[in-house]
């Protein structure tokens, strides 16, 4: 996987950091520039050897790698619930994979970028939401992309354009010229449990001969990865199915062949084995309806940091004039629900505020000395540098 991947080093933590900032203020979510995008080819290249590090599964660009330098260091918010209450959802047979695969494959495209990698170019992957033509990725696949091109299972090469991006969520959606074009069901990622069967999809490897397909389970749910841009992705799911560079922004899909995670980032296996991670797609649902309509996600305008002695996010600061400050959200208390989301980490709350949309009001519960205090506040729009 070295001769594949350049690698971008970041780190982050499997369970948060005491400290670790959850920026979802538009005052704390402005990321740097994107710089230029570097001329990249598949040449053999030194994985950067981070202690229990992550990689990301792009190739020829490298994404996240989150590190562990104390793995004895805990917080409260890592002892979170994995609640096991049913029998694991399982692929029963072969059989049930070909099924899955004959309705997801048409829906799952190549995404190349700039070329693709023989080109010094990249590429990842995607999945068609609407007949029309829109597609998801994460967004550091088509970051600072000058041509993008989905090729799609039936040898269709058709140019993408971007339709919105959310750096801060690691999303972004494409648009493509089509009708009637093959898509894929979104699940229900909060129903999912440690110890279901899921099967990853994906351009791995870049690989002539069409998409690779590798099976494993849920093997945790509710970690925290801090990236490269010091962005959190907070909340997010852990599987052991093969993910390799590739397959960033391809979907990680239930028994039943239905979306449940955006794969987005691998463990370097210097480090680790079968350590993958999706994004929840009941996360992420929310962020892709407000960028094909042009919009940006909702925001709430506090700054945090995990809580040393509770479950929840600490509000060290709140924006003036922002949703929080009119909604009555003071720096001291603790975020611990957003509308039925229970919020865990630091972390987790951005995530949990971009299941909404902005201008919907949302029932947020805090501990406030000692005493659970619910507030109602309407969210509002990031701005384009806070998405």
């Amino acid at each position: 996987m070295s001769d594949w991947t350049h690698i971008e080093e970041a780190s982050a933590e499997v369970g948060p950091a005491e400290e670790a900032p959850a920026e979802v203020g538009p005052a704390e979510e402005v990321p740097a520039p994107p710089a230029a995008r570097p001329k990249r080819g598949l040449r053999p290249v030194l994985v950067a050897g981070l202690a229990g590090g992550l990689v990301g599964a792009l190739v020829a660009v490298g994404t996240y790698a989150v590190i562990d330098d104390d793995p004895s260091t805990t917080s409260p918010a890592s002892i979170a619930a994995q609640t096991i209450d049913r029998p694991a959802e399982r692929i029963r047979s072969t059989g049930n994979i070909a099924a899955i695969l004959q309705a997801d494959v048409p829906a799952v495209v190549a995404i190349v970028v700039d070329g693709g990698p023989d080109n010094g170019g990249a590429a990842g992957t995607g999945f068609v939401v609407s007949a029309d033509g829109v597609i998801v990725t994460n967004n550091h696949v088509v970051e600072g992309a000058g041509q993008i091109v989905a090729h799609f299972s039936d040898d269709r090469k058709l140019a993408a354009q971007v339709l919105g991006t959310a750096p801060s969520s690691d999303l972004a959606v494409l648009k493509v010229d089509g009708t009637g074009l093959a898509t894929i069901e979104l699940g229900d990622s909060d129903a999912v449990q440690v110890g279901d069967d899921v099967v990853a999809i994906g351009n791995a490897l870049a690989l002539e001969g069409g998409l690779s397909v590798t099976r494993g389970i849920i093997s945790g749910l509710h970690r925290d990865l801090v990236t490269g841009r010091n962005e959190t992705l907070g909340d997010i799911i852990q599987t052991d199915a093969a993910i390799n560079p590739g397959n960033s922004g391809g979907p990680l899909v239930d028994a039943h062949g239905r979306v449940i995670g955006i794969n987005t980032a691998i463990a370097n296996p210097s480090s680790a084995q079968n350590v993958g991670f999706a994004i929840p797609i009941s996360q992420a649902k929310s962020v892709i309806d407000a960028l094909r309509e042009g919009r940006h996600p909702a925001f709430l305008g506090v700054q945090t940091r995990q809580s040393t002695d509770q479950i929840g996010a600490a509000i060290s600061a709140v924006t003036p004039d922002s949703p929080a400050d009119k909604g009555g959200l003071r720096p001291g208390d603790v975020v611990v629900q957003v509308g039925s989301t229970p919020v865990h980490t630091s972390a987790a709350l951005r995530p949990a505020i971009r299941r909404y949309k902005a201008g919907q009001e949302v029932e947020i519960v805090v501990m406030r000395d000692d005493k659970r205090v619910t507030l109602h506040v309407t969210l509002g729009e990031a701005t384009e540098a806070a998405s």
